[in-house]
């Protein structure tokens, strides 16, 4: 253990207590700004006390960041119950503290401190997140410090900047920051990595010179799992805040483990060299459909699939074996998405018996997604299904790792109670993701478009997207993801929820009616 980093905790901690007493004391008369207090505290020392190995200061912790989380979301005042165990909490630190200072080991903690308080969840806007945030900005060029500092200090509670690698462990170890961006150029890496081992849950944007899509994946891995490439632009930056206060301040997901989600694709191989020349050549305005054939018929797997696909009468294409005139029949944007559904058998057995469904009914389900959004999307923008066409046939993936998930914690029988419209509600409730965010983590992994991923990844919380655009993409996602259902029946009826979402968004429904009837 290193013992300097022992002394600056316990002595921070003997320092703190103090105020999270008199924070504690003021909960029933300024419940919001002393919970965040509360939070921030709780936060950073579950945090530090893991790195340190400090097993049961760290169990303590973290429950008291799980309950004050839960107060964040409370609209009413802290009860008396929970001002009691807060009470509680901070007297068993003190205890710990003084034994920390004077070398003792630590007392056993008491199971019987650890109350039953349900964990409360709610949407809140990111723009909303932002500005109860503080940020540490590290920079080793002065000139770049300001020019970033400045925009940022506008959008959140503050900006603090270092400049050195040991400025910032240190600041990361005695401070609370709720997001760190290392742009230290060829330092960033090892940097994080460090601070990693610190702080595995910390919310970490890496700036990374010249970083290319085959180094972001093994980033991920490593549990960098907010990459930039440097020079840092403004729309990649802002992107990244955006996706890392979804993931981490979200209050629908911020007590998921980060380092889990990258744990669930880690065994996945990258994409197939055809994968990836399909599907250049299907964004590609100048490449010609000739190229795309000779492509497609070099890989029997994906000639095999699109064949099979066109003579389903969901499609509504004249059935053929011939691959070249499969190819003109679906054009580019269609055969990019039918390749890349090919991807759900790079994730492994398609056992999804936790959300009561087989292979074919997921198969099914991908197809008529794709099918409602070309004949609906169509009429809106058929700009858009470049995009939209892909996200519609793989918007689903993530449920694969999902099922795996809860069959590995003894979940899947709690999952089976609910019903599919209440599948997502599920997923946060029980693993706190969703199939959405795991299947944008999955494309991500795989390294393609921001715009694809994006629009998956906000199909939970569209107006919570970081662009007007990608707005619009996740909610024209969400809505088809609600008109077919998990077992790949199309639903015949809007529910209201779409509706509202369509009125939001200034989509009219009728068009998604014609688009319903041409497929019933």
């Amino acid at each position: 253990m290193d013992t300097e980093l022992l002394d600056i905790f316990s002595y921070k901690l003997l320092a703190d207590l103090p105020l999270m007493q008199e924070s504690v004391n003021k909960l029933s008369l300024t419940k919001d700004e002393s919970v965040a207090k509360l939070f921030r505290n709780f936060h950073n020392y579950k945090a530090s006390s893991a790195y340190l190995k400090l097993k049961s200061i760290n169990s303590l912790v973290s429950q008291g960041e799980n309950i004050l989380n839960a107060l964040r979301t409370h609209q009413g005042y802290a009860n008396e119950h929970e001002i009691k165990w807060l009470n509680s909490c901070i007297k068993q630190l003190n205890i710990w503290c003084n034994q920390l200072l004077v070398g003792e080991e630590l007392s056993v903690l008491q199971a019987s401190i650890f109350p039953n308080i349900s964990i409360l969840n709610d949407t809140k806007s990111t723009t909303d997140i932002m500005q109860t945030l503080s940020i540490l900005y590290a920079d080793t060029d002065p000139t770049r410090t300001h020019k970033t500092q400045a925009p940022l200090s506008h959008i959140f509670k503050s900006v603090t900047t270092a400049s050195y690698p040991q400025e910032i462990k240190n600041s990361i170890f005695s401070n609370h920051y709720d997001i760190v961006i290392l742009n230290m150029q060829e330092e960033s890496i090892s940097i994080a990595k460090e601070l990693l081992e610190i702080k595995p849950d910390i919310a970490l944007i890496t700036a990374v010179p010249l970083l290319k899509n085959h180094q972001k994946s093994r980033l991920l891995l490593k549990g960098l799992t907010h990459p930039i490439a440097s020079p840092i632009q403004s729309p990649d930056l802002k992107r990244q805040l955006h996706n890392i206060i979804s993931s981490h301040f979200s209050k629908v997901y911020s007590l998921i483990s980060h380092q889990k989600i990258y744990n669930f694709i880690q065994g996945l191989d990258p994409l197939s060299s055809s994968t990836k020349e399909i599907t250049r050549l299907c964004d590609d305005p100048e490449s010609s459909i000739k190229d795309l054939i000779k492509v497609v018929s070099s890989d029997a797997i994906t000639t095999a699939g699109i064949l099979h696909s066109i003579s389903l009468p969901i499609y509504g294409l004249q059935a053929t074996s011939s691959i070249d005139n499969a190819v003109v029949s679906f054009g580019k944007r269609t055969i990019k998405a039918l390749t890349l559904s090919g991807l759900a058998s790079q994730l492994g057995s398609l056992n999804l018996g936790a959300y009561k469904i087989n292979e074919e009914q997921f198969k099914q389900a991908s197809r008529l997604r794709l099918a409602l959004m070309n004949q609906w999307y169509t009429r809106i923008n058929p700009n858009d299904l470049k995009i939209l066409s892909s996200s519609a046939i793989l918007g689903n993936l993530g449920v694969i790792l999902i099922n795996h998930e809860l069959y590995n914690q003894g979940l899947e029988d709690e999952f089976k109670n609910y019903s599919p419209e209440e599948f997502t509600h599920a997923e946060v409730k029980l693993l706190k993701t969703s199939s959405a965010f795991v299947t944008a983590d999955i494309l991500e992994f795989w390294g393609l478009e921001e715009d694809l991923v994006d629009s998956i990844r906000y199909s939970d919380s569209p107006f919570n997207a970081s662009s007007p655009k990608i707005q619009s993409l996740a909610c024209a996602n969400a809505i088809v993801y609600k008109m077919v259902t998990p077992q790949g029946e199309l639903l015949n009826k809007i529910p209201d929820a779409v509706k509202t979402l369509m009125k939001k968004e200034k989509l009219d429904e009728n068009v998604l009616e014609e688009a319903l009837q041409a497929l019933i």
